[in-house]
């Protein structure tokens, strides 16, 4: 069986060896500035914020979440543990952290264009919070290359709609046979509004490739 993960570099975690990564695109941090360390929660909204935000000095003491399981292991690696939704995503994410006391001040760091669900939800309901860009991402020059691999794949993973949009301009066509999974809602909910079938999956699920083949 062909799998194929979408995930970039920075995100991928492969414990099976018939999965092949192939990214559809390229991190790179940003410079910015930190005018205040002053905060009692910080919120990481994937692996390459946790990756290239250089103030870990200052988690120490601080309550930190994530929106997955996959940048939880991702920090708990640097040994920092970290809070998660059982469902990933920022919906459930929401729901935990508007809980803490009146007086939580937040960072939440992402990527330039992430979303700003969480971001949106403590400004709304009157929380002190503050948004941090710390990398970008940027289509590849070339995927002209990939095109063979994906017409033989029996499944696509996807792990953003940035990915999904990238595999859609750039690589989908009649040759393409394979099964395509998303690991949030969110993703499942963009691939039908483009007119096609996806399946929810659970990356970090023991029965990932059995839960794959089963839909196959």
């Amino acid at each position: 069986m062909n799998i194929i993960d979408t995930r970039s570099n920075i995100n991928f975690i492969n414990p099976h060896r018939c999965i092949k990564n192939i990214p559809l695109f390229q991190i790179k941090g940003v410079e910015y500035e930190l005018k205040s360390k002053n905060f009692t929660d910080i919120i990481f909204q994937s692996i390459p914020s946790v990756e290239f935000f250089n103030e870990s000095n200052i988690l120490e003491n601080k309550r930190i979440y994530t929106m997955g399981a996959s940048t939880k292991e991702f920090l708990l690696k640097k040994g920092i543990d970290s809070v998660c939704p059982k469902i990933p995503g920022s919906f459930e994410l929401n729901k935990l952290i508007l809980n803490n006391e009146d007086h939580a001040k937040y960072l939440i760091v992402k990527g330039k264009d992430g979303l700003s669900d969480v971001y949106n939800h403590l400004d709304k309901n009157g929380k002190n919070a503050q948004e941090l860009i710390c990398y970008k991402r940027f289509k590849l020059k070339n995927y002209e290359i990939f095109k063979e691999d994906f017409f033989k794949a029996d499944a696509v993973i996807f792990s953003s709609i940035f990915a999904v949009k990238i595999f859609f301009d750039e690589i989908y066509s009649k040759d393409v046979n394979a099964k395509l999974f998303g690991i949030s809602n969110r993703i499942i909910d963009h691939i039908s509004s483009l007119g096609y079938k996806a399946r929810l999956i659970d990356y970090f699920s023991d029965n990932l490739i059995k839960s794959i083949k089963d839909s196959i």
